[in-house]
């Protein structure tokens, strides 16, 4: 029983080791981070902060700054967007500068703090789209990875056993590997 706690104990101490990259923590202690309440701002909201994830779908540098369409998913309490998830909707942030657009490339997962600027009128397609817009005070790039169970111990040993394998595996990670995006 007591070896039980033990592990229980140390798998939620080890849950808590995810933390906010320290480009994501912002000026308040918890900005706007549901894109739904995002999507209902007005301009009266201008200047609250707000953290959003997601994938982009494009990047348009122009003279001054630089802006990038995200498609918005939940993210996780460490910044980090479910690249599996549904998409909540479509939101702009704008960079100061340039930026690379192979660095900000489609599909990449991303993650940006910044101030709530308004909204913009835009198309998606034929559709109209009306953008919230915010003005990026920082952000995280992320990658997407795999990890790769290797399960290739036999079942049972012995001379009448059987190659199938039913129920579950007893595999191991061997590596994670960072895919493109």
């Amino acid at each position: 029983m007591k070896s039980y706690l033990l592990v229980l104990c140390g798998m939620l101490l080890l849950s808590g080791c995810t933390s906010l990259p320290e480009s994501l923590k912002g000026r308040m202690d918890q900005p706007v981070t549901e894109y739904p309440v995002v999507a209902k701002m007005t301009e009266a909201n201008q200047g609250e902060e707000v953290r959003l994830g997601g994938l982009i779908v494009g990047v348009n540098n122009r003279e001054q700054d630089s802006v990038v369409e995200i498609v918005a998913v939940p993210t996780s309490t460490a910044g980090r967007p479910d690249i599996d998830a549904s998409s909540l909707g479509r939101f702009k942030a704008i960079f100061n500068g340039f930026i690379e657009p192979a660095d900000y490339a489609k599909g990449r997962p991303i993650t940006v703090l910044g101030e709530f600027q308004g909204r913009q009128a835009g198309k998606v397609g034929d559709y109209s789209y009306d953008y919230p817009v915010l003005r990026v005070t920082g952000h995280q790039l992320w990658d997407i990875e795999q990890h790769v169970v290797d399960d290739d111990r036999p079942y049972c040993y012995g001379l009448y056993c059987s190659r199938v394998r039913i129920g579950v595996g007893t595999g191991r990670v061997q590596s994670v590997i960072s895919l493109p995006y």
